[in-house]
């Protein structure tokens, strides 16, 4: 998904008033994809010696992969499989633990300076997905290779999630769809993330800047894979989500969230 470093900010307030089930940051908050900036992102597509592609995002992710229809290991247990399917087009399929995650096709245009990303698939809960992406060559010549700029992002079906209180000292957060949750103490401290298709070293940790603004840090086995912040609007009706990857200040991603 594009918004693969989630919406985790929304765990945890350090008050135990604010920890109530009736505090602003309670209930069930929805994305409103018209007001959100998804775009700006950057990653390359570079040649091996050996013959290999290697991917990079520029910070945390990279790996090589060959066009064969066999399958290579990506990030955090992941593996992608690519196919060529012309000169201009390639299919590729992401999986974890041999579940399928999303099937994406990509195709390069005619003069090599837009490359199309299509993703679809299904949710852990069943239902369909889809995203669509466009970028832009900012290096390069020609075919994959070279570093792209994301100008464009659209999905078929908004994401949203629930924070509640089950009891003062402890928050559960839910994103139903991709059945993850997160619950614990709000000590600043490591919580694990559970869910069919999260890999088992991932963590979130927290920490309040205001009563309305909080930090986070994603991490993968300690190793911090994203960075955000969380801010509560002064009417309690709107959530403002930035995050970046480490290195990446200048490509922050922003989603809007509208409490339902």
């Amino acid at each position: 998904m594009k918004k693969i470093l989630f919406s985790f900010a929304l765990l945890a307030l350090a008050s135990t008033t604010v920890f109530a089930a009736d505090s602003p940051w309670a209930g069930t908050w929805k994305l409103d994809l018209s007001k959100s900036h998804f775009t700006g992102d950057t990653f390359t597509y570079s040649k091996t010696s050996t013959g290999m592609m290697h991917y990079s995002d520029g910070s945390t992710t990279s790996f090589d992969f060959g066009t064969d229809g066999k399958p290579y290991p990506t990030a955090q247990g992941r593996t992608t499989t690519w196919t060529a399917d012309g000169d201009h087009t390639w299919t590729s399929i992401a999986k974890y633990n041999d579940t399928v995650l999303s099937t994406t096709h990509r195709t390069l245009s005619a003069d090599g300076k837009t490359l199309t990303i299509v993703s679809s698939g299904k949710r852990p809960d069943g239902s369909d997905f889809k995203e669509e992406s466009t970028y832009v060559r900012v290096t390069g010549t020609s075919g994959l290779a070279g570093k792209w700029r994301n100008v464009k992002y659209d999905q078929t079906a908004a994401d949203f999630y629930i924070l509640s209180f089950p009891s003062p000292a402890i928050i559960k957060w839910d994103i139903p769809s991709q059945k993850e949750t997160v619950t614990g103490k709000m000590d600043g401290s490591d919580l694990p993330i559970s869910g069919p298709n999260v890999p088992k070293n991932l963590t979130l940790s927290l920490k309040l800047v205001s009563p309305t603004k909080l930090t986070y840090t994603v991490r993968d086995g300690g190793k911090p894979l994203a960075y955000g912040s969380d801010t509560l609007s002064a009417d309690g009706k709107t959530l403002t989500d930035v995050s970046w990857s480490p290195g990446k200040e200048s490509e922050k991603q922003t989603g809007i969230y509208i409490k339902q």
